[in-house]
């Protein structure tokens, strides 16, 4: 998959609030890093179970989120803008090899140059 398409799968995931949509994209040795988290989470399983999880807790608050892949001119990359509760907020920088999710970052939208 394009950098292009594994953004739209991950906005999908979203969207759907379903983490078996990237899990299959997802390299076993995946990392994922977060503004708001200290730690990094190292692997594909441990990822999907907290994706999983936050989804859950998403949906029992009756938050609403958007996700949608916005091509970002200063990295020539897609990343996936989030909106929650109609307030765009986050970003998720994706990267990726050979056709997998090897990382991403998630952060405040400022620091991607995202409006």
């Amino acid at each position: 998959m394009t950098q292009k398409e594994l953004a739209e799968t991950v906005a999908n995931a979203w969207n759907a609030m379903d983490a078996k949509i990237i899990e299959p994209y997802l390299a076993e040795n995946f990392e994922y890093e977060s503004f708001w988290v200290f730690e990094t989470m190292r692997g594909k399983d441990n990822y999907v179970e907290y994706l999983t999880g936050k989804f859950g807790t998403i949906r029992r608050t009756g938050s609403k989120v958007k996700a949608m892949p916005v091509y970002q001119e200063g990295i020539d990359e897609y990343v996936v803008a989030l909106d929650q509760d109609g307030i765009r907020d986050a970003a998720l920088q994706i990267w990726a090899k050979e056709g997998m999710l090897t990382r991403m970052w998630m952060r405040p939208i400022d620091l991607v140059g995202l409006k």
